[in-house]
């Protein structure tokens, strides 16, 4: 895919995500990043395969420019959209403190081993 095209499809699944990321549906934010991640992919390859950047074409530093900032921003509104999400998960099931499924409240052992270990008398 020539590096035009790819720019182009990065940018536009950028706005599929940041459009899904408003709409707080997460079916069509995970499918809108698996779409972004395949073209971010294609991107990459076509990057690599373009001459030195003085040969790119017009704008085209620039635009890789902004879709690495949108990148950034997304990935900071996605840890928001997390710590929220956590916070409504956990007022709806509060932790309990103190209590663990193994480990540091399971009853006291002896020092003797099983009972069933031990000689009789």
């Amino acid at each position: 895919m020539p590096l035009q095209a790819s720019l182009a499809a990065v940018e536009a699944q950028l706005q599929d995500v940041r459009a899904a990321l408003l709409a707080a549906d997460p079916l069509t934010l995970e499918t809108a990043t698996a779409q972004l991640r395949a073209a971010a992919t294609a991107l990459a390859q076509a990057l690599e395969r373009a001459p030195a950047r003085a040969a790119w074409p017009d704008g085209a530093q620039e635009r890789v420019q902004a879709i690495a900032s949108e990148l950034a921003m997304q990935r900071d509104q996605l840890a928001r959209l997390l710590a929220l999400t956590e916070r409504q998960a956990a007022s709806l099931l509060p932790p309990v403190a103190g209590v663990a499924t193994y480990g540091s409240n399971a009853a006291p052992r002896s020092s003797m081993g099983a009972r069933i270990y031990r000689a009789p008398g």
